[in-house]
């Protein structure tokens, strides 16, 4: 309980009791407006790029890359890769602003392949340390340089994605050396969230 916890003194349980008693006080301590809900801010939505996946392993070429762009501001947490069943990767994953080639964040680690929740491929996400702000309009380009065993590929991915209102536009990179584009390679998944 709030009083046992001894978090508020005295008073304040007192004026607290006359205000949820209906008794008039003459000065309430506490902010009264509604928080604003961070619940809604951190739930972590997909966007899932292709309708099929296929075991028609790729080998990797590196850097795999993709460009992307959304019609309403994000943040994205992270990218998911394919892998293979008992595959293990290390990557580091960079988003660029594609206009200039500045560096928004950048993330390495080793990655163990495992069966997605949702769908019928292996793959691993890497996540950002923090979220990255993508404003609309504006195009950012994912690199990845992945080291390991062959993966599963995306094939029938479409151009335009609408995820939870938000549309996100793909676009092939020429930097891409491996089979990476709007329609097919790398990247089945882009973990986001809405502004806050």
């Amino acid at each position: 309980m709030v009083i046992d916890s001894r978090v508020l003194t005295l008073k304040e349980v007192g004026d607290m009791m006359k205000h949820f008693s209906d008794l008039s006080t003459p000065f309430f301590p506490f902010i009264q407006a509604p928080r604003i809900s961070r619940m809604d801010a951190s739930i972590i939505h997909r966007c899932q790029r292709f309708r099929r996946f296929d075991t028609d392993y790729i080998c990797y070429a590196s850097p795999e890359c993709i460009y992307v762009s959304v019609n309403k501001p994000i943040m994205l947490r992270g990218v998911q890769h394919f892998g293979s069943k008992g595959g293990k990767y290390t990557v580091s994953t960079e988003v660029k602003n594609a206009t200039d080639g500045s560096s928004l964040v950048k993330q390495s680690g080793s990655y163990a392949s495992k069966k997605d929740k949702t769908c019928s491929y292996y793959g691993f996400s890497v996540l950002f340390d923090g979220p990255v702000g993508l404003v609309e309009n504006k195009e950012y380009k994912i690199e990845s340089h992945i080291t390991g065993t062959v993966t599963w590929c995306g094939t029938k991915g479409q151009t335009n994605v609408e995820s939870e209102g938000v549309i996100f536009t793909f676009r092939a990179s020429l930097d891409s050396i491996s089979k990476t584009s709007e329609t097919k390679g790398q990247f089945p998944v882009l973990l986001w969230s809405a502004k806050r």
